[in-house]
């Protein structure tokens, strides 16, 4: 007999493994695992594990295998990189502007007031040619292939890329190499500014900082932005939305939001619908029916829900519950489909996993999952209308609004 004796590195890339493959194998939410056959996966990426030249290789092979399962909310991270989960809301550095890939190449569709990116004078319209001296196709083309991975999930895991190197800690200086209006090429250096909201760790991963802005626009309309359903933007959404409850309509706007916690978006819900009716389906890990349970004062009014490609996860459960229950009028691009609920777990060796373990279906049956919301009025960005300076989603609200 010969005995093979494991050098501590592989037997430790084995462990991994092992432990990601059989955390899918009783947690997953589909027990037939979308028709993979799941011990067969195990026996094809045993060997390339065994064989792999060192870490970073075993966790892109832990992906690659993750990934054939073609759903969201999963992979690994490796040990100290967190901050890859999600970016835009795991730095607390920020350039106070939101891109897009556009039909006309990568534009700039919104600077928030008073940011570094307005004082540096950049507008929505103006074209993004590179960022730190690497060109967004490079950018875009190092975008982790992960599902879903139709058009929109492609385009919003880009977007996502090049949001990440938009991101980083407060003083971070990043130069944008940009194409103003007139097509006139320059370079703008940009000191990343401080968010003001931080939020509790979701799944004990890292601290997240998101945006919000709240404001009245034209006739009285009450206007909420945020970029996450975290627990620092609840309070001050709810106390918006009692706030506006005499306004003529409300628009929440949730395009590049990458979505939260459940117990985040439920009070949101429950402070706009008045019936305690069904609106969400869970299936996997449990099963249940959730149903609004509304506050003691709810609003009533029109309601409208901007989207886009980003609008991922809990924004997409907000956004299509509401749509589905005849509640909200949803304007804007579709969604890409991530939407499933996750959990997390260490690795032996310190990494990340998450994984999902239930699936979301909406009142009507709908499964969002790598569908998306779709919109009740859908809006193409052109960069001839944010050279005009005109938002056409949140025109198009004002004007459901407007219209009764």
């Amino acid at each position: 007999t010969t005995t093979t004796t494991l050098s501590p590195e592989v037997a430790e890339n084995i462990g991994n493994f092992e432990f990601v493959w059989s955390t899918i194998d009783r947690e997953f939410y589909d027990r037939d695992f979308r028709g993979l056959d799941w011990q067969e996966v195990h026996d094809r990426y045993y060997p390339q594990i065994v064989d792999a030249p060192d870490g970073e290789a075993v966790f892109w092979l832990l992906n690659e295998m993750l990934w054939e399962l073609d759903v969201s909310h999963i992979g690994v991270v490796p040990p100290g990189e967190p901050e890859q989960l999600d970016p835009m809301l795991m730095y607390r550095g920020h350039a106070g502007l939101r891109v897009s890939l556009l039909d006309e190449g990568w534009a700039i569709v919104d600077v928030d007031e008073g940011s570094p990116a307005a004082l540096a004078g950049l507008q929505p319209g103006y074209l993004l040619d590179a960022i730190d001296g690497v060109s967004m196709e490079e950018l875009a083309a190092n975008a982790a292939p992960m599902p879903p991975r139709h058009d929109r999930g492609v385009r919003s895991t880009q977007i996502m890329a090049v949001e990440e190197a938009l991101a980083g800690d407060p003083g971070t200086e990043i130069t944008l190499d940009i194409r103003d209006a007139a097509n006139d090429s320059r370079s703008v250096t940009l000191a990343l500014a401080e968010k003001e909201l931080q939020s509790q760790p979701v799944a004990g991963l890292s601290a997240l900082y998101p945006t919000l802005t709240t404001e009245v626009l034209e006739g009285g309309i009450g206007y909420i932005e945020f970029d996450a359903f975290v627990t620092s933007v609840l309070d001050p959404v709810l106390a918006a939305i009692d706030d506006m409850q005499d306004a003529p309509g409300i628009i929440i706007d949730i395009r590049g939001n990458h979505g939260g916690q459940f117990n985040v978006r439920k009070p949101m819900v429950d402070r706009l619908v008045a019936n305690p009716t069904m609106i969400w389906h869970h299936e996997g890990k449990w099963t249940e029916d959730v149903y609004v349970t509304p506050a003691a004062v709810t609003y009533d009014g029109p309601l409208v829900v901007l989207v886009d490609v980003v609008s991922a996860s809990s924004a997409e459960e907000f956004s299509g519950g509401l749509q589905a229950i005849g509640r909200a009028t949803v304007i804007g691009e579709r969604t890409a489909g991530r939407v499933l609920v996750m959990e997390a777990a260490e690795l032996p060796a310190g990494a990340v996993m998450i994984y999902p373990v239930v699936e979301t279906s909406l009142a009507d049956g709908t499964v969002l999952e790598g569908r998306g919301v779709i919109p009740d009025i859908s809006i193409k960005t052109t960069r001839a209308d944010l050279l005009a300076g005109i938002d056409a989603a949140l025109e198009a609200a004002i004007e459901v609004i407007l219209a009764g």
